[in-house]
């Protein structure tokens, strides 16, 4: 059975722009207008122009007084549709950006650990400093320079046919030859853009992973032999990033090479023509040649300034199958925080990677559940989908908590930390970190509960489970959703631990997963997952 296609980057976008009117239509069309109105106005000019040096020539005149009005009138409009296009096309960049941004953030905020623990924080850099502002610049550069290549070589084709049928026939049949090889080199770009992009992440990650085991590395003196492993990365991605470079020359010099070709053809005729030398259909004077040359050449740029933002497709590309549908707004789902949990059923497939199938169970309030199985059969992603940070429950669990391996330290003071921004006095701070064994710890700081944790916090993985733990007590949430939550604890602390949350959380909803011995006692029903399969 074929995989379904992709959708196009237009379409992909357009579902973006239908979940929330991120980038009104009206903004592309009022760009498109302004430089279709920049390019006639100069059109004008080169004709009001063309007529002056022909009077100054032929007729050893300063040129007519309407033709230094029209020439007058071509300047000011070319430089004011020039500053309103700048400025508007700023606004509106700056607005679609922030509003990717905030639907990042939304998405960050409802998926949160299930995103996050897919890929390194080097990745979600990327993500924010570099594919949003690839799609950016591909709708306002790209999509907007590609309405104009279109609409200006059609109108000036028209008066050039009015003009000399000869000159509008020639360039007529060479136009077509600018986008053909576009296309052929901004295929090869594509694919290096997201060569260099994965090229890019994988380097990043690297650097940040080893960035992070410094003290491992010392401990093992292992900095030169990581340090050329980063080198050897490092020069296979600057050899990547130069073919890009060059493949992005190649196609700028292409392009240039055929317009030249073809205003140079043009040229040659038109003088030849002048000179009395050819005598194809009908005759040109200077001030008809004048303006041919000046423009035959600005029917030429646009096509090679689209050739210039070709790259910007690719890079838009790579960014929308990194992005997927992290920016397509989320269906509403029925919230729980106005009333009592009293139970949920789940049913049916809720995940293909990993598979996870279940075969109907029912989670009620008070149940304390064991879920057992191997790791990566999915014990995490069954919390994460009843918690609502994977989509497809209609009606996810509200008050609760989730406690994993990798509990998450923020930067700020051990009191933050704690705290999250809600009010607790000191006394509920200490009974909540001597209760999970912290005491000893946070008396060693040097500044006790006010140290900052920083980007490397002075904490094992045990203590920062047993923070985190804290951090679920001063909440006393309904439901906890435990995964491994005393992991990297020896036997004497996992006993202890177990029994501060049995004793803390007897009237709760929990949901514990642990490959580490458990009284049977405790628990009501026993989940386990087995070959994609969770059953009773």
């Amino acid at each position: 059975m074929s995989q379904p296609q992709p959708p196009t980057l237009s379409r992909w976008f357009q579902r973006v722009v239908a979940t929330g009117d991120v980038a009104p239509r009206g903004a592309l069309v009022a760009l498109v207008l302004l430089h279709v109105f920049r390019d006639l106005t100069l059109l004008a000019g080169y004709w009001g122009f063309a007529a002056i040096v022909t009077d100054w020539v032929v007729n050893t005149k300063p040129g007519t007084e309407h033709m230094w009005w029209l020439v007058a009138a071509a300047l000011f409009a070319m430089w004011l549709s020039q500053g309103v296009t700048l400025f508007l096309n700023h606004r509106w960049r700056l607005s679609l950006l922030s509003q990717l941004q905030n639907r990042l953030l939304s998405t960050f905020a409802r998926q949160q650990h299930a995103l996050a623990r897919q890929h390194s924080s080097f990745y979600w850099q990327t993500m924010w400093q570099l594919h949003l502002p690839a799609i950016v610049n591909w709708h306002f550069d790209y999509r907007v320079q590609q309405m104009v290549a279109v609409i200006v070589p059609v109108f000036a084709l028209v008066a050039i046919f009015a003009v000399n049928l000869v000159v509008g026939a020639s360039l007529l049949l060479t136009l077509p030859v600018v986008p053909v090889f576009m296309i052929l080199v901004g295929k090869g770009a594509a694919i290096l853009h997201r060569k260099h992009f994965v090229a890019l992440e994988r380097l990043g990650t690297l650097f940040v992973d080893r960035l992070s085991a410094l003290p491992l590395l010392s401990q093992f003196t292992a900095h030169d032999r990581q340090g050329k492993l980063l080198d050897d990365a490092g020069q296979r991605l600057k050899e990547r990033a130069m073919k890009v470079v060059s493949v992005a020359f190649l196609s700028t010099t292409v392009l240039d090479f055929f317009s030249t070709l073809a205003v140079a053809l043009i040229a040659v005729y038109i003088g030849f023509t002048l000179l009395g030398e050819f005598n194809l259909g009908e005759d040109i004077n200077l001030h008809q040649g004048l303006w041919l040359l000046l423009t035959a050449p600005l029917l030429l740029a646009e096509m090679k300034k689209l050739g210039q933002f070709y790259h910007q497709k690719a890079q838009a590309e790579a960014a929308r199958e990194a992005l997927g549908d992290l920016l397509i707004a989320a269906a509403p789902v029925t919230s729980r925080a106005d009333c009592t949990f009293t139970s949920v059923h789940i049913q049916g497939e809720l995940t293909q990677a990993p598979m996870l199938r279940i075969e109907g169970l029912t989670l009620k309030n008070g149940d304390w559940i064991k879920l057992k199985g191997p790791s990566g059969a999915g014990k995490t992603v069954l919390m994460e989908y009843l918690s609502g940070q994977r989509p497809g429950l209609a009606t996810p669990l509200s008050e609760y908590a989730l406690l994993t391996q990798t509990p998450v330290i923020l930067p700020g003071s051990v009191r933050d930390n704690l705290t999250l921004g809600r009010a607790f006095s000191d006394c509920e701070l200490h009974r909540v970190i001597e209760s999970v064994g912290l005491t000893d710890w946070v008396s060693a700081l040097p500044v006790r509960m006010d140290t900052p944790m920083g980007e490397y916090p002075p904490i094992s993985g045990g203590q920062a489970q047993r923070l985190a733990l804290a951090r679920m007590l001063l909440r006393n949430p309904k439901i906890w959703l435990l995964d491994e939550p005393t992991a990297h604890l020896p036997t004497e602390q996992h006993d202890a631990i177990s029994c501060l949350i049995r004793k803390t959380c007897a009237n709760s909803t929990v949901i514990w997963a642990s490959h580490k011995p458990l009284p049977e006692s405790w628990f009501t029903q026993q989940w386990q997952i087995a070959q994609g399969v969770l059953s009773a």
